[in-house]
């Protein structure tokens, strides 16, 4: 797969023209140039070849698993870039991107970290890598409140150049994938870390091209448990990877559990393991699973009651937040899939019946809904460093 940016660019060198436009803009800009040439020289129809061609690329991908026009993987970065200038406080304040977990009713963003550094084991002097580390507020937690040097990976240079600046943090601007065969970031990072997190970014990692494909989507989670492996210094007394996760379940779909997909992967970008797959299984020759906890409700009511989280989010337009959505229009082939999805509330949709209900009720939600999201809490087994890939 190709790298979302050069693997290892620094903060202070991320923000530049590769940020805005990318090889899925230069397919959209040349869409557009076919569509006028085809308007002018052939028939005023021909303005809508843009419009032809999304549509026969969403039917070959949805129907045979092919995408010849766009990278899905680039969408990824593009989405958290739209939340960036589209949602308000992002960061901060007690929200990260991910979801708090619901302690006396109440949501906590400390409830969570401090449940993570718990299930980890981490102690003063530690140090932590956290894989797809959005705006760094965790790992700005792991260093101020226990003391742990914390380390980033991230495929979106705008949440690195705010962990960098915000919080003084290192973060190494690329995707985990192209580590496995970048040997100056392997000396980097492998072997120099006692803990690894992966929170809420595993299902951005098989794309909707790989959905029916479970021999690629093996090697993928397989890959990343590998990758996580060869992260640890060999004389940790942690040894244990944290990660949150959603999974879908095998419930009966209709045409609207479809429907609300595609708007789904659009703006999110990505397939999500089915709860007998993905990491759970795969982990096995690195990982014993010592943990499995289900987090669904927290995550749920996380977006009911915090109407700026991204689940149900209710975005305040601003002349800043138009002016930026025009201009993305010329680069980005998928802003109105965005636009409709909020008017969908797809991602509220997943969760089966009654939503946005305000109870707390883990065994009807499994039974409802089609999404559970586990915290996974993986141990590294002795022989693990002998182990090859």
């Amino acid at each position: 797969m190709a790298a979302i940016i050069e693997s290892g660019t620094t903060n202070s060198q991320s923000l530049s023209l590769n940020n805005i436009v990318d090889r899925n803009t230069i397919v959209w800009w040349a869409l557009i140039g076919i569509s006028i040439w085809s308007a002018l020289t052939i028939s005023p129809w021909g303005c809508l070849f843009w419009l032809f061609a999304l549509i026969l690329d969403d039917v070959l991908l949805y129907g045979f698993g092919k995408s010849m026009l766009f990278d899905s993987q680039l969408r990824v970065r593009r989405n958290y870039q739209w939340i960036g200038n589209m949602y308000d406080n992002t960061t901060g304040s007690g929200r990260d991107l991910g979801f708090n977990l619901v302690v006396d009713g109440k949501l906590s963003q400390r409830a969570k970290f401090e449940h993570m550094a718990k299930q980890l084991g981490l102690e003063k002097g530690m140090t932590i890598c956290d894989v797809g580390c959005g705006y760094g507020d965790w790992m700005k937690y792991c260093r101020d409140e226990i003391g742990c040097q914390a380390v980033g990976i991230n495929i979106t240079p705008e949440q690195a150049a705010y962990a960098e600046r915000e919080y003084g943090l290192e973060v190494h601007v690329t995707n985990w994938k192209d580590i496995l065969t970048n040997s100056d970031l392997q000396r980097k990072l492998y072997g120099r870390f006692d803990a690894v997190t992966f929170m809420d970014t595993i299902e951005h990692y098989v794309s909707m091209e790989d959905r029916r494909n479970i021999e690629k989507q093996n090697k993928i989670y397989s890959d990343m448990c590998f990758f996580a492996s060869k992260l640890f210094k060999q004389d940790s007394k942690s040894h244990r990877v944290f990660i949150s996760c959603l999974h879908q379940t095998r419930k009966k779909r209709s045409w609207r559990f479809y429907y609300h997909a595609y708007f789904m992967d659009k703006l999110y970008s990505g397939h999500y393991p089915f709860v007998d797959e993905g990491p759970l299984v795969l982990c096995k020759p690195w990982f014993d699973v010592i943990e499995l906890e289900d987090k669904t409700e927290d995550y749920r009511l996380t977006g009911v009651r915090d109407r700026k989280h991204f689940q149900a989010i209710k975005v305040k337009l601003t002349p800043k937040k138009i002016a930026y959505v025009c201009i993305l229009s010329f680069l980005d082939p998928f802003v109105i899939h965005r636009l409709l999805y909020y008017k969908q509330d797809s991602w509220m949709f997943f969760y089966g019946d009654n939503p946005y209900s305000n109870e707390y009720d883990a065994n009807y939600r499994k039974g409802v809904s089609y999404v559970l999201l586990y915290w996974i809490t993986l141990k590294l087994k002795s022989q693990a460093f002998t182990n090859k890939h």
